[in-house]
């Protein structure tokens, strides 16, 4: 067999190991996972992510069998592989592949925007002086948490005390809108807008 440093391609060394099974059991080999710290090369250099090219000859008495070559790689928690079950041929080399972000969804152009989340626990970002009315919050400063303070205006349900019916949340030149809920005779949210940005 021989050990391939999987990201540059290089060769690490090479090693024979000869099994001889009884009749009718598989041959087995132990090999070190392929990402487990600990290995070095010649030059004293540590590497982990390599992998194994495996040339397989089967020999009984003067009956001589080779198998094409087979790679493999065995990352940890694999405890075995059948190297009968894996393709024959050289391994493919890792590649990396830059990911497109994602500029607009149904229309606004720009990064989504992780912070309609936050925006729908507005009281998670209060800081500072927070008024109330009819036991609701209805004003307050906040401090998203991307650091950005902004400031938090509720409107406070008439018909059910201590419950916002509306708010806004600013963000720099943004501002977060949940609209009016509608509400049940009990006081529950029946219909809950989404949140807008502006």
């Amino acid at each position: 067999m021989r050990l391939i440093h999987t990201a540059t391609g290089t060769p690490l060394a090479d090693f024979i190991e000869t099994v001889e099974p009884a009749d009718g059991t598989p041959a087995q080999v132990l090999l070190p996972h392929t990402d487990q710290a600990g290995f070095q090369d010649e030059a004293g250099n540590a590497f982990t992510n390599w992998h194994y090219t495996a040339r397989v000859r089967f020999e009984k008495s003067s009956d001589k069998r080779h198998l094409p070559l087979t790679t493999f790689q065995l990352p940890s928690g694999q405890t075995e592989v059948d190297l009968s079950l894996i393709p024959s041929g050289p391994a493919a080399m890792p590649t990396l592949a830059p990911v497109a972000a994602v500029t607009s969804i149904n229309g606004r152009t720009g990064a989504i925007d992780t912070r309609l989340n936050d925006a729908r626990t507005p009281e998670a970002m209060f800081t500072g002086t927070i008024t109330y009315v009819a036991g609701a919050p209805t004003s307050a400063a906040v401090v998203w948490p991307d650091g950005t303070t902004g400031v938090y205006t509720g409107t406070a349900s008439t018909a059910f005390p201590g419950s916002i019916d509306s708010y806004t949340l600013t963000h720099g030149t943004q501002t977060y809108t949940q609209p009016p809920v509608t509400r049940d005779t009990n006081g529950n949210i029946t219909n809950q807008p989404a949140i807008v940005l502006s």
